[in-house]
């Protein structure tokens, strides 16, 4: 016998089917997502009711869908144990889905388990059926719902644990799993019920039976209803169970965010903090109300506060500047920092008062710090220690305008000062100072004592100045003082006490004392007078002062002879400077001839002679004494005797192959160990025989240190070259010294030789030098023998030479005396003449 099925009522199965496969899918995931062991178990319990009642109830509407004709109940027992076991079956799909990993031997067991029971129910259900009808299953068909139920089990527990494995599984896919699973569960209930055939009893048993009709379509949509509902709410469970895992998840998410980016912004703040900590500037950062937020050790230290009790203070407290020259309070400055967001810069007078009182300079720059919405949120000080820069600059300032042996203003110092006087347009006047026998006690005593003298006298000359008046050293043992706002009279007065004070001043090296003095020019200095000009005039007049005799004053006057010469010697310094490095001089040579027979060798004088920029040939009255006041005669002697033997040396026909030359030395040259040694170098490395070469000295010269000049005129006597005694007869006790020199000529001064023929006392005198020098092996030469008829008296007397206009005039060195010689200033009778 054979019925049909209502289809509302099995579109109502598959329905159920699908939406507990759906409820299955949920549950599985929901459960794998339980994060306790209650809330695990609470969902399995849960789920396999819910799931088994889904799978239950789509079997039983199935059930009532069949529609037989006759009347059919159901047993109670028997269909509580076939939904017993749809729940039991659904707990082992959704544990088998808790399982860490699911494998295949699981997988496939758990499949059979499943598939078996949901057969297990589905033919429970069917024996639960009371009609007067018997039943019989198709082997193949019933083997087959098996099978199908066994397959849709392992497929859905495989797409559950697939679908669990997903974070958040695609609807489609959830669909899709749903709609398959579904129509498993229907095509094995539906394949199942295809394999019962039913066949009429021949006695119906005594049951009560229900006829089909609309009762089973009531009791079917009831139970349908009764299932969707609470497959609804199961879902409608885990939608808010999902919800509000989500929002925990969410929020679980946002702490994690909220503590990551904290212990990031912890650990930003660490780092800041230790960057801050480390570098060598003091840090401070505020808030917007002005309290410390960070305070680093640097600028901790020089508050002078412990950085957590600095915190949370206001700056102003910590942090207190000051106004160096003034004093006063800075804070004003800073307040603009954080109330209109102004960057502040301090970098110049500016004292940090510490919690102590103790101050140091300090350069800062405050900043604002802004959200991003523009707001101020607080402000950055940053600032450094600069009392050692300031202190190094100072010392700077100091060194490049003071003495560093004396503490006086130097000569940069001295010249500012001179040049700025002019703007008050009062009368100041300039002391020009020279130390009197400083040269003595540095020589004697050593460079120390010199040191000390230098800075005892300057400590001397301090007490005598005003504390407006500038007193410089310019260099060596030369001082300058400027006095302001002082007449000529004072200037004098003060000068000559300032004489007094160092004249009584006395220095001692091992008991013996030592005396010096200092000559002072004066020279006013007015808005009239250029800086220069009056430093030179002041210059000049000390000049003076010294040749007047030392430690004594001279006031500088217009149309002062002696001034004027002395400025004419300043003058010539430069144009010597540039002579000795570009050759401005040029070399003349005068004869000397012998009296009583002919000489052996041709005899010459060597003379200098400055070029002037006409092409005038200048003789050395000019210049010499610019020379020998700066000290500039030994360079020239050296240049002279280089030029000489180069000359020499030549033999290009400017001088006879074996002339001599006669050249002079100065008094500088005679006490200049430097220059003899050069000396002696220059004429052993040359060609020229030194026999060539006899050099003059003055009897001046050297009876002022005899012993040096000795010693100086044996040196060079050693190499063969011969020495003459000028000027003889000039000096003092002429006679005593002459034994003492081993000169091998003797010059006689001219003073004797010009007025010989009218004179006897000077004819008695030139007889007397000839007499001695021809005892003692010395050849005499006449100086200024300007006229020949001098020539017979002198060869009477005895003279062995002569020299002088009478017998030949200077020349250039290798040229031959013609009319267009340049002319030459006076006789030429020496180097100086």
């Amino acid at each position: 016998m054979h019925g049909s099925y209502s289809p509302p009522l099995v579109m109502l199965s598959i329905v159920v089917a699908v939406l507990a496969s759906h409820a299955a899918l949920q549950l599985i995931h929901q459960v794998a997502l339980a994060t306790s062991r209650t809330s695990n178990l609470g969902w399995l319990l849960g789920g396999a009711l819910a799931m088994g009642l889904g799978i239950w109830s789509m079997h039983f509407i199935g059930m009532l869908a069949y529609e037989t004709g006759r009347p059919i109940s159901y047993g109670v027992e028997l269909t509580a144990l076939s939904m017993l076991i749809a729940v039991l079956s659904s707990g082992l799909a959704l544990w088998v889905n808790t399982l860490p990993r699911l494998t295949l031997p699981l997988l496939a067991g758990s499949g059979l388990v499943m598939g078996s029971g949901t057969a297990m129910m589905h033919y429970t259900g069917m024996a639960a059926m009371q009609m007067d009808m018997t039943y019989q299953y198709d082997a193949l068909l019933l083997s087959l719902s098996i099978l199908i139920a066994i397959g849709a089990s392992t497929a859905g527990l495989w797409v559950g644990g697939v679908f669990l494995r997903q974070r958040r599984p695609r609807r489609a896919c959830q669909a899709l799993a749903a709609g398959l699973m579904g129509l498993g569960i229907s095509g094995m209930h539906y394949l199942g019920m295809a394999a019962m055939q039913m066949v009429p009893l021949a006695t119906p048993p005594l049951l009560e039976l229900v006829p089909e009709g609309g009762q089973h379509l009531w009791l079917a949509l009831a139970i349908g209803m009764a299932t969707l509902l609470v497959l609804g709410l199961t879902l409608l469970a885990i939608g808010a169970e999902q919800r509000i895992r989500r929002s925990h998840h969410y929020r679980s998410r946002v702490n994690d965010l909220l503590v990551n980016r904290t212990q990031e912004l912890r650990h930003e703040r660490d780092q800041v903090a230790v960057m801050l900590d480390s570098i060598d500037e003091g840090v401070i950062s505020l808030d917007s109300d002005g309290l410390i937020r960070h305070i680093n050790p640097i600028a901790a230290g020089l508050c002078g506060w412990n950085p957590s009790l600095a915190r949370r203070r206001p700056w102003a407290r910590i942090l207190q500047l000051r106004h160096e020259g003034t004093l006063q309070s800075l804070d004003a400055q800073l307040d603009g920092v954080l109330s209109h967001g102004e960057v502040v810069h301090m970098s110049t007078q500016t004292l940090l008062v510490a919690r102590d009182g103790s101050e140091c300079a300090v350069e800062l720059k405050a900043s604002p710090v802004r959200h991003r919405n523009g707001d101020i949120d607080g402000a950055v000080l940053v600032f450094r220690d600069i009392s050692y820069r300031q202190a190094m600059i100072r010392r700077l300032n100091f060194q490049a305008h003071h003495d560093s042996l004396t503490g006086l203003h130097n000569r940069s110092a001295f010249d500012e000062a001179l040049n700025t006087s002019n703007d008050d347009g009062e009368c100041h006047q300039l002391l020009y100072l020279d130390l009197d026998f400083f040269k003595v006690v540095n020589d004697t005593c050593g460079h120390a004592a010199g040191d000390t003298v230098l800075r005892e006298i300057s400590s001397l000359m301090r007490s005598h100045v005003r504390d407006s008046d500038v007193l410089a050293r310019l260099g060596g043992d030369e001082f300058a003082i400027l006095l302001y706002r002082c007449t000529r009279e004072q200037a004098m007065e003060r000068a000559d006490a300032l004489c007094v004070a160092v004249g009584q001043y006395r220095y001692y090296d091992e008991g013996r004392p030592f005396q010096l003095g200092v000559s002072i020019g004066v020279a006013p200095k007015g808005g009239e007078h250029q800086p220069s000009d009056v430093l030179r005039q002041a210059d000049a007049a000390c000049y003076i002062a010294k040749q007047n005799g030392r430690n004594q004053v001279h006031g500088y006057l217009d149309g002062d002879a002696s001034l004027e010469r002395a400025q004419r010697e300043v003058q010539w310094l430069p144009l010597l400077h540039e002579a000795l490095e570009h050759n401005r001089f040029t070399l003349y040579i005068q004869p000397i001839r012998s009296l009583s027979a002919p000489a052996e060798q041709p005899y010459y004088e060597v003379l200098l002679r400055y070029i002037s920029d006409t092409g005038e040939h200048l003789a050395p009255a000019h210049f010499m004494a610019t020379a020998e006041r700066f000290g500039l005669m030994s360079a020239i002697d050296i240049w002279v005797v280089t030029e000489a033997l180069q000359v020499l040396e030549a033999d290009d026909g400017r001088i006879e192959p074996d002339a001599i030359l006669a050249i002079n030395l100065s008094e500088q040259s005679l006490g200049d160990l430097k220059l003899r040694d050069q000396l002696i170098e220059l004429v052993s490395q040359s060609s020229v025989e030194p026999q060539r070469l006899c050099f003059e000295i003055t009897e001046t010269a050297a009876i002022r240190d005899l012993a040096q000049a000795r010693e100086f005129i044996y040196s060079l006597r050693r190499l063969g070259c011969s020495f003459s005694l000028d000027d003889f007869g000039s000096g003092m006790s002429s006679f005593a010294y002459l034994k003492e020199l081993p000169v091998n000529q003797l010059k006689i001064d001219g003073a004797f030789v010009r007025n010989l023929t009218r004179d006897s006392l000077d004819a008695a005198i030139v007889s007397a030098i000839c007499q001695i020098c021809a005892q003692v092996g010395i050849i005499t030469v006449a100086e200024y023998v300007e006229h020949i008829e001098l020539l017979p008296a002198l060869e009477k007397i005895g003279v062995d030479f002569v020299q002088g206009y009478g017998v030949g005039r200077p020349k250039p060195l290798g040229s031959p005396l013609s009319p267009g010689t340049p002319h030459d200033n006076g006789p030429a009778a020496s180097l100086q003449g």
